[in-house]
């Protein structure tokens, strides 16, 4: 372990170095997160009348005509344990990637898209491609650390994870401003009126009115629209900067504690939910079982 560099800066990256404990537990929540964010239930979705992704170029519908059942679920989940023992965790991890992937892009060819998943997909699609991939060295490919990856090879594992978490939400941020034409945050107000549209929707479909405190929030937003721009903006900030994670421990917690921050702030005032994006940064940013060494400043 290294301690905190008086030559490092606090802007500085510097060697992110998880312990086994930290990553066995990183890969017992991931196994979790990833098998139950799986949308098994595809008895519904027999048509992909809007192909997406790779359902463009093949047949994706086998999965609501034939949905995978209890046997299968089970098997993924006893290849799950071997990912989490760290055992051929490629092998272990595959149908649980393979299954996220072909699923969702069903789910997305049915005419509206829904990216609750698509992160955590890709964060496992990302492990495999690391646990896959054999370590060159002077003796040629070194194909054992497929079986029994070692420290380094876990510790490159979730830093693919950490690189696609930032990824996802630099690009958000990115998206934002270059379909606003660089004008978001000024027509940040008109999130406002979207939050008082959604309001009344409730009301139509439920007839309950939303709370009281939600209402004022809304009527106030609307009232001062600078406000609104620096509620809204900060969120474009936070997605913006989400590279902030990469650099060290100490970055990875601030950068989780705010992007988990921001999905409850748009849960309260929008009703838009994105658990499995706040169960995700929860592991591989905030990272419990390592708040002592953040705390320490070590790497």
């Amino acid at each position: 372990m290294t301690g905190p560099s008086s030559a490092s800066k606090w802007w500085q990256p510097r060697p992110l170095e998880w312990g086994p404990f930290e990553m066995f537990v990183m890969r017992a929540a991931f196994a979790v997160l990833a098998f139950v964010n799986i949308k098994w239930e595809t008895a519904p979705y027999t048509e992909q009348k809007f192909p997406n992704g790779i359902a463009r170029f093949v047949d994706l519908t086998w999965l609501g005509h034939h949905p995978p059942g209890d046997l299968t679920q089970y098997g993924v989940m006893a290849f799950l344990v071997f990912y989490v023992i760290g055992l051929f965790p490629a092998l272990g991890l595959l149908p649980t990637a393979f299954f996220a992937t072909v699923i969702g892009t069903l789910l997305n060819s049915q005419g509206a898209i829904n990216h609750s998943w698509q992160m955590v997909t890709m964060m496992g699609l990302a492990q495999v491609a690391v646990y896959a991939w054999p370590r060159r060295t002077d003796m040629g490919r070194n194909w054992t650390v497929l079986a029994r990856p070692d420290l380094q090879r876990h510790r490159q594992a979730v830093f693919a994870v950490l690189t696609v978490i930032a990824a996802s939400y630099v690009v958000c941020g990115v998206v934002k401003v270059v379909n606003s034409d660089g004008l978001w945050i000024q027509k940040a107000p008109l999130l406002a009126v979207q939050l008082l549209k959604t309001h009344y929707s409730h009301f139509y479909d439920t007839l309950e009115l939303p709370p009281q405190w939600l209402q004022d929030i809304t009527a106030f937003l609307l009232e001062y629209p600078w406000i609104a721009r620096f509620v809204f903006g900060a969120g474009l900030v936070i997605e913006l900067l989400g590279f902030v994670i990469l650099i060290s421990r100490r970055w990875a917690f601030v950068g989780g504690v705010a992007i988990i921050a921001l999905h409850l702030s748009i849960s309260r005032l929008m009703n838009l939910n994105f658990e499995a994006h706040m169960f995700a940064v929860l592991i591989y940013c905030v990272n419990l079982p390592g708040l002592r060494k953040m705390v320490r400043g070590e790497a």
